[in-house]
Formats: C-alpha cells, sequence, structure tokens
C-alpha cells in the first residue's frame, strides 16, 4: 500500500508545504488505500474532505474498534466472513484464562482459551441451523441443501427462532439445559506429563500401545474405545471426549461457511469450483491431503501419523479455515464421538437431559455410556433402523444433488438424529459439498462412532466421515481423542 505523505513545509509557518487541499488529497488517496487494502470496511470509510466545506468522521476507528474490542459475548458472527465460527464468552469455568487476542475478532487466537494445563480449547457459541429453506440467500445454489446459520442475536428465543425455520443444535443441550456454548479442544489430545492435553505440535494419543497410548496417562485408562472416557478425564472431571452432536456441529459451520465465503480471505480452505470446498487435513499416507497436497503435517515417527496441529498452511486444516478454528477435524486420528449407540440391535441417541461429563466407561450402570441399564437411563431408541440406517450392514457416501440430506425437524428424534449426522433416507449417494465422506454401519453391539478418517483413508477422510463399526472394547493405533468441556 503505498501511502502519500504530507509536506507540512519549514518550520513555523509551513512555508514551502501543501496547501490544504493537497494535504486533504493525500488523506483522501490514502483512505482510499486503506479501502482496497479492507474491502469488508468499504462503506464505513469515508473520504475526508474538510477543506471543500465537507466534515470528517471517525467511522473507520468505531468499526475497527466494534469489530475487535466490542465484539458480543456469544455471537457465532456471519457465515463467510472472518470471525465465523468461534466467539467469546464471559463464563470461564475454573482454571480456562483468555489467551492474547482472544477477544480480538481476525486475531488467529479469537474465540480460543487456555486450560490450567496449556490445553488450548476453541469456544463455539450456540447457534441456529436452517435447512433448504425457500428464503435462504443460498438457496439458488443448494437447493433442499441450502444451509443457513443465525445467532442468539437473530431470535428473541428458541420459539421465534422455530418459527422462522430454524433449529437450536443438539450439541448445546446437557444435563436438561441450553448452554450458552461450549469449549473443544483445538488439536487432537496428546500426552502432556500424564494429562490428556489439547496442545499444538503434540503427537496424539491413541488405543494401542503401539502408539502414544492412553494408557501411558495417569491412572493408566484402558487402550480402547471406551478408554477415551478416562483418557479425557485425566484433565478434571468436568471434560469429557466429543459428544457426535458437537463433531456435527463443527461439520456443520464448515459446510454454512463454505456454501457463504466467496474468496480465500476469510476460508482459507474455499475453492471456488465447490470441489474441494471443505477443510482439509493428513489424509493422503504421506502427510498430505489427498485433495490438496500443498498441505504438509509434521510426521511423529509412527508410520504417517502428524503431529496435531502442525500443518502448513494450518489454517486449511480448520474447520471455519481461520487461525482461530479447531485443527484436524479430517484425518490424522479418528476420534471417538458419543451419543450415538447400538444395543440389542437398536440405534440409541443420548437424551437432552443427559450429562455429557457424566457418562462413565463401562456397560452395566446406569451412568455408563453404553449397556442396557445406560439405555435406559439416558438413551432414547431410533428403532433397528434410521434414515440410512436402514437395519443391515453397509456403508455409504454422504449427500445428495436431489433429496435433502438431513431433517429440518426441531425437536424429536429427527432432530437428534440429524444432529448426531445421520442421513435422511434418500440422503446417501455422495456429493462434493459433503466431501464425498462415509458413513459406515456395521451393526455392533456396545457400538462407539469415531469420526474424521485417519492419515491414509485418503477422500474418505473428512468432517463429514463416521465409522460406526467398532465396539466400546476395540482399540487401535489410528484411533484417537478430543476433549469437550461446557460453559458454566
Amino acid at each position: 500500500m503505498q501511502i502519500q505523505k504530507i509536506n507540512l513545509g519549514a518550520e513555523p509557518s509551513g512555508i514551502g508545504g501543501d496547501s490544504a487541499r493537497t494535504s486533504n488529497g493525500k488523506v483522501n488517496t490514502n483512505f482510499d488505500a486503506v479501502v482496497a487494502e479492507f474491502a469488508d470496511v468499504r462503506a464505513s470509510i469515508p473520504s475526508v474532505t474538510s477543506d471543500l466545506g465537507q466534515s470528517t468522521t471517525i467511522a473507520i476507528s468505531q468499526k475497527l474498534f466494534t469489530d475487535t474490542l466490542m465484539s458480543q459475548f456469544n455471537d457465532i458472527g456471519v457465515q463467510g466472513a472472518l470471525g465465523f465460527g468461534t466467539g467469546i464468552t464471559n463464563k470461564l469455568p475454573t482454571g480456562m484464562s483468555q489467551m492474547q487476542g482472544t477477544a480480538i475478532k481476525g486475531h488467529e487466537n479469537w474465540g480460543n482459551y487456555q486450560y490450567s494445563d496449556g490445553s488450548v480449547m476453541v469456544y463455539v457459541p450456540r447457534f441456529y441451523y436452517r435447512w433448504g429453506h425457500v428464503n435462504s440467500p443460498n438457496y439458488a445454489k443448494y437447493g433442499v441443501n441450502a444451509l443457513d446459520v443465525k445467532s442468539i442475536y437473530d431470535f428473541v428465543d428458541v420459539v421465534a427462532a422455530n418459527a422462522a425455520g430454524y433449529a437450536l443444535h443438539r450439541a448445546f443441550y446437557d444435563d436438561g439445559q441450553i448452554k450458552d456454548g461450549f469449549f473443544v479442544d483445538k488439536y487432537q489430545c496428546s500426552n502432556n506429563a500424564g494429562k490428556a492435553s489439547s496442545i499444538k505440535n503434540g503427537i496424539p494419543l491413541s488405543s494401542s500401545s503401539a502408539n502414544a497410548p492412553f494408557s501411558g496417562l495417569t491412572g493408566a485408562p484402558a487402550n480402547t474405545l471406551a478408554g477415551a472416557i478416562d483418557a479425557a478425564k485425566t484433565r478434571g472431571s468436568a471434560f469429557f471426549a466429543t459428544t457426535i452432536f458437537i463433531q456435527r456441529a463443527l461439520s456443520l459451520l464448515s459446510m454454512a461457511h463454505a456454501q457463504a465465503a466467496t474468496s480465500s480471505a476469510a476460508c482459507a480452505w474455499y475453492d471456488a469450483t465447490g470441489v474441494n470446498n471443505f477443510p482439509k487435513g493428513n489424509n493422503n499416507n504421506a502427510l498430505r491431503d489427498v485433495n490438496d497436497t500443498a498441505v504438509l503435517y509434521e510426521g511423529t515417527g509412527y508410520l504417517t501419523a502428524g503431529k496435531t496441529g502442525s500443518a502448513q498452511p494450518f489454517a486449511k486444516t480448520t474447520h471455519n479455515g481461520q487461525y482461530s478454528g479447531v485443527a484436524d477435524l479430517n484425518g490424522n486420528m479418528w476420534e471417538v464421538a458419543l451419543g450415538l449407540t447400538q444395543t440389542a440391535g437398536s440405534f440409541y441417541v443420548l437424551r437432552t437431559s443427559a450429562k455429557a461429563s457424566a457418562l462413565t466407561s463401562g456397560a452395566t450402570l446406569a451412568t455408563d455410556a453404553w449397556g442396557t441399564a445406560a439405555m435406559t437411563a439416558s438413551y432414547d431408541s431410533l428403532g433397528a433402523s434410521y434414515g440410512e440406517l436402514t437395519g443391515v450392514v453397509r456403508n455409504f457416501a454422504i449427500g445428495s444433488t436431489t433429496n435433502q440430506v438431513f431433517s429440518t425437524a426441531n425437536s424429536g428424534l429427527a432432530w437428534s438424529a440429524s444432529c448426531a449426522g445421520i442421513p435422511q433416507l434418500g440422503g446417501a449417494g455422495g456429493t462434493n459439498a459433503y466431501g464425498n465422506d462415509r458413513f459406515y454401519d456395521n451393526r455392533i453391539e456396545h457400538l462407539c462412532p469415531i469420526v474424521g478418517g485417519n492419515w491414509s483413508y485418503g477422500a474418505y477422510a473428512g468432517v463429514w466421515a463416521v465409522h460406526c463399526y467398532f465396539s466400546r472394547t476395540n482399540g487401535d493405533h489410528h484411533f484417537g481423542v478430543r476433549a469437550a468441556l461446557y460453559s458454566v
């Protein structure tokens, strides 16, 4: 940006300097240059023409001040814009603190907080979503799969949002309460002096003795999918392995951002063709992304596993395409996702009255995440089949070019299933918008879903990928965990 400096002339009278008109002309030119650099505030930057009788203004200062230092609490932002998908809160859990830049929209730490163990977590404010509405600004392009996201400031309450066709995401219900938001690990968990922590460049934990095992943590959690629950607890009793609802909320935010973005300025993984318009990751078995080989991870030394958060360019691997986002949701390590399971041939989904942090790792108690007693105490039955889960062992690509993939319901089983990432009947076949990610249904007792894919899963890895293939007692060198925490 070329800045024009005003010639003040000789002291004290300014002899030989620029006239008032010339000086204001240079100011105008400088403001025009700022407009070109910051197109998003173009309308707020006036020309300074006091010499011509017009008033000056501080609109640009007000704009920048409002967007940074005066950001609203619990605001999810505007899809397609800078700052979308994360936010700030005024209700911090004990041990959580702001980082440098947490409250500055556009900063790499916008909406990022740090726990006392060093874990970096991203705060995601509660939001409303709407699928396939004819009034959607994205309807002309995406039709019945157009996706709109609104903040809590757009509606007076849930009832008003429902009346406009929006639903509050299931991820914001816990222990019978509507939560302001949730904290989710920015990085996959690694062993930090015996705690499962979210730390950049950490070596991701796994449920195998061969690769950074859960059992190496304090208390030696089992090297199984169920062991992820106990692994998350090493950070504190309020932490839990992410639910499938939180994982799918992040997927939904990614898609909403993809549909509204117009350039890579606010979304590093943006693809104008729509072919690869989704977050990238370590999934090509060579520390790169199969759809964008410019993305490169630093290896852990174990096969082609990558250090979590080590990718360059980093923003291409986050849910919102910005440095502030949640990283590594596509590939690297499968992640445990609680809240959907199978018992005695039927699928079950966690009730809104259940408390995620209270779930335990067994299969006999009412507090457990699995087993008959738990299903009675904390889960609702979806039956032996639901939507594209047709009651037989199968796998399918998520997405349809003609049918609506997810239900528009704002309550009940259809809503819970949609927020768990279960497509409606007809919502299979695969599309680029969903990354051609796949849903695997193995019809297994004590099912524990895993999501995202691993370092060698190729094009099938992605933010929508779900493996309902393994039981709670299974473990492997590429099954890991990410923790979450609800706001107070």
